[in-house]
């Protein structure tokens, strides 16, 4: 995992590094809290099993509804509201002769925001039915129907793990992630590892087999290994779902519940997760192209596909840039060698430019396909993808 860049394409420096490690590790704490309750919370559950009990009496069993405004643009919406359910269940029993009332049926409460869930503890419990309570010995008051249950503390659990889950990851990233290399640097070593990437100056995305237009052109593109895109895709879907997830159901579903919110933001980040993890593994597949010019023919594999065509099938080169108006950004952006096969585009190269400034990436690129459009005897174009912003 490479270290998180700058807008200039550089890795970021001490200050923002720094900045950036306050604010995650205080989501990190948070998350710490999170999780903490939740042990406690499962700690006094399991305790709650050798609680000592006595006899008691269901006074009253309703599911309660909440009722929320649904807000929009800071306004409410007239007649539409938000509505949780949940079980209000209160049952009388009795300590050493003083009367004590109480409203948990677990130490946290299990139901999940919805009526359907809310019912099925309350008609468990009717009016006037005799319980067995479990009280604290400490604090009588303190008391449950269902001692050692502990399925509740999920609530603690899930957005604690996230919250604690994502900084860690991406302070690994930030502080232990290995830089790309330069292309510099690995002009500079002959046995870099890199050193198959590199191609006129540039450091490529493929390894360059062999670079003789008008001879033999091969080009290969190892496939991004299944687990890296399964992590990469849960820390995208993770992330990505606060957005997309979490803070939608905060803001105009909070009065479903903190469980409803929860449940939400991860079937969220989990749809984004499997969207990200089909994107990653379509994107990461082996690729390899094989130009010869001794047999007229180029042959590519993508993934566990293959075919063979004549080079007179390629129509044209297209060379594909980013907006060079916009902040530079290896993460983002993508500098493109593609070649036009019976209509349709293929990538043969890619860079992410590796630091180098926009005119000076674009000036080695134009050698390159200059190079190969010449040897192929075909046209060359060049395009630039604009952004929104600069293309108002």
């Amino acid at each position: 995992m490479s270290t998180t860049p700058s807008s200039d394409g550089k890795p970021f420096g001490p200050v923002v590094k720094i900045l950036t490690t306050v604010v995650l590790l205080a989501v990190a704490g948070v998350g710490i809290y999170l999780l903490q309750r939740g042990l406690q919370s499962v700690e006094q559950s399991i305790a709650s099993r050798d609680w000592p009990t006595v006899e008691g009496e269901i006074i009253s069993s309703a599911v309660d509804m909440t009722e929320t405004p649904i807000k929009e643009n800071g306004r409410e919406i007239p007649n539409k509201k938000s509505r949780s359910y949940s079980p209000a269940i209160r049952y009388r029993y009795y300590v050493k002769g003083q009367e004590l009332i109480g409203t948990r049926v677990t130490i946290e409460d299990e139901s999940v925001g919805t009526e359907a869930s809310a019912r099925a503890i309350v008609d468990k419990y009717p009016i006037r039915t005799k319980v067995k309570v479990s009280y604290l010995p400490d604090q009588p008051a303190t008391s449950v129907l269902i001692p050692g249950s502990w399925a509740g503390s999920y609530r603690w659990f899930l957005p604690g793990g996230a919250a604690l889950l994502i900084p860690l990851l991406l302070l690994r990233a930030i502080w232990f992630g290995q830089p790309d290399p330069t292309a510099r640097e690995v002009e500079a070593d002959e046995n870099h590892p890199a050193r198959p990437r590199l191609l006129k100056g540039l450091l490529l995305t493929e390894e360059i087999i062999r670079w003789e237009p008008g001879k033999t052109v091969h080009i290969y593109r190892p496939r991004v290994g299944f687990l890296k895109s399964i992590l990469g895709a849960i820390i995208a879907g993770l992330i990505v779902g606060i957005v997309l997830g979490l803070l939608p159901a905060i803001f105009f579903l909070s009065g479903r519940g903190v469980i409803f919110i929860a449940k939400f933001y991860l079937a969220v980040s989990a749809l984004l997760t499997v969207a990200f993890a089909i994107g990653l593994m379509l994107w990461g597949r082996r690729r390899e192209y094989l130009l010869d010019w001794a047999l007229e023919s180029i042959h590519w594999e993508i993934g566990w596909g293959n075919q063979d065509a004549p080079l007179q099938s390629i129509d044209s080169l297209l060379l594909r840039l980013p907006d060079k108006d916009a902040p530079r950004n290896h993460v983002v952006d993508s500098y493109r060698i593609q070649a036009r096969i019976y209509g349709r585009d293929y990538t043969l190269l890619e860079t992410n430019g590796n630091g180098q400034n926009w005119y000076e990436v674009r000036d080695k690129l134009k050698k390159v396909i200059g190079e190969l459009a010449h040897s192929l005897n075909v046209e060359w174009t060049e395009s630039q993808e604009k952004t929104p912003k600069s293309s108002r």
